[in-house]
């Protein structure tokens, strides 16, 4: 009896291990996850070509003039001082850089000083420059000229002394070698670059700026009895820090009524 029922828990037991390694061995049930929405496509960004420079259709103003410095500088232009290790047409193709070195105009001292015989009566003269002073008296922009003694200049440029506005724009006339008070100096760290203008009409020479060509900001305005004989670029200055670039992308000139 006793073995009877021995025999009998041992069908049980091995009949329950049976089942269970039967289950252990039974292959899983594949759950396919579908995604919950669809997915979106975003459009590829598409590059805004930028319109080269074009200068403007030849007019009837006989004193209208701009050089785009693509490759050689007009005939007409003369060099005062000039260093040529120091502006290329090359470095930036279109535009005319020249590197600030130190040097004044009325002391005859600064290199690369850049003219053109200016048209009779009034007359518009405009650059764009790029150009970041950062050491006394560092200066790039606009000229019309007489003499070394006699011309007026308006740009960008930096002046740490009394009466002036740091990293700005400034528009100095000189009479004999002596600047004449105020250089209008206006703080400027903006955009760079930025648009110039030197305009006269009569004894009157007048600076403006702007950053879009649409909008002009009057600086200052000089009252000289200078004979403008010549219009250019100008450069120069500092006293002390490392030689920096101006960047020059055209110079243009036409009449004013």
């Amino acid at each position: 009896m006793i073995r009877k029922s021995l025999l009998i828990f041992l069908f049980i037991f091995l009949s329950a291990c049976n089942t269970v390694s039967q289950s252990a061995h039974t292959p899983p049930v594949e759950i396919v996850l579908k995604p919950s929405a669809t997915a979106t496509v975003l459009p590829l960004s598409t590059a805004t070509a930028i319109p080269p420079t074009v200068s403007p259709e030849p007019t009837s103003d006989p004193n209208f003039f701009r050089d785009d410095f693509i490759e050689t500088l007009d005939a007409q232009w003369g060099w005062v001082r000039e260093d040529p290790s120091n502006w290329s047409l090359a470095t930036i193709p279109g535009s005319l850089q020249i590197n600030v070195g130190g040097g004044y105009v009325q002391a005859q001292t600064n290199f690369n000083l850049l003219l053109r015989p200016a048209p009779a009566g009034n007359f518009q003269t405009e650059t764009q420059i790029t150009f970041r002073p950062e050491d006394n008296f560092q200066f790039a922009g606009l000229i019309v000229y007489e003499s070394d003694s006699d011309f007026i200049q308006a740009g960008r440029g930096y002046c740490r002394s009394t009466g002036c506005a740091g990293e700005g724009l400034y528009m100095d006339s000189y009479k004999k070698g002596v600047v004449v008070k105020p250089n209008f100096g206006q703080t400027y760290k903006e955009i760079d670059p930025i648009l110039l203008r030197l305009s006269r009409q009569g004894d009157t020479y007048t600076f403006e700026a702007s950053t879009d060509s649409k909008v002009w900001f009057t600086i200052g305005s000089h009252t000289s009895e200078i004979n403008p004989l010549q219009i250019g670029l100008v450069t120069g200055q500092k006293l002390g820090g490392i030689v920096l670039p101006a960047v020059f992308d055209y110079f243009e000139v036409r009449s004013l009524p």
